[in-house]
């Protein structure tokens, strides 16, 4: 099985789509803030796509120890999220490109449309808590995972090479690949 995370309404043939949300029509409707509904050892590689900043850190550890119990061994749980370090630089080097690219991929109005603006609204929006890399590192620390930078479409598991919705230079997006 190969679970596909808080997927909203994007559908990958052959993925098992996991929401919250039941009107999203998901396969599993599950809150990852609970224990997911799966046998132990029962998923080769879970996809997380700017959900995991929709939780607290402590709830996070808590999903990812449940990854850890669900994943067969070999499996990878990847992660896609915006990082903080590259939100932060981005304001502070580039904030023409970060209003562009709110613009673009964002579309929530902007009273003023500065890159302050974005930022205040875009660490807000994302959800409770975004996460710099040394953070999410503790995190994946304490469910009992390890953790491995990656890249744009490239993952240690085949299934999950290439499903990447959006490229570095569209977003702020960082790649990780979590191991048991």
């Amino acid at each position: 099985m190969k679970l596909s995370i808080g997927a909203g309404l994007r559908r990958m043939e052959g993925w098992t789509h996991v929401d919250i949300d039941p009107a999203l029509q998901p396969d599993i409707v599950a809150d990852i803030a609970r224990p997911l509904p799966l046998p132990d050892d029962s998923v080769a590689c879970i996809f997380c796509e700017e959900v995991l900043t929709q939780i607290p850190p402590a709830a996070c550890v808590a999903f990812l120890t449940e990854c850890r119990r669900v994943l067969k061994p070999g499996g990878v749980v990847r992660v896609l999220m915006p990082g903080l370090e590259r939100f932060v630089d981005a304001y502070l080097h580039r904030p023409e490109w970060l209003v562009a690219i709110w613009n673009k991929h964002v579309g929530i109005p902007l009273l003023t449309g500065t890159a302050a603006e974005v930022f205040n609204v875009g660490l807000r929006a994302v959800g409770p808590f975004v996460y710099d890399r040394p953070t999410f590192a503790a995190v994946v620390e304490q469910a009992g995972m390890q953790l491995h930078d990656s890249r744009f479409n490239e993952s240690l598991h085949a299934d999950m090479c290439g499903i990447d919705m959006r490229a570095p230079e569209e977003t702020l997006t960082v790649y990780y690949e979590i191991t048991r």
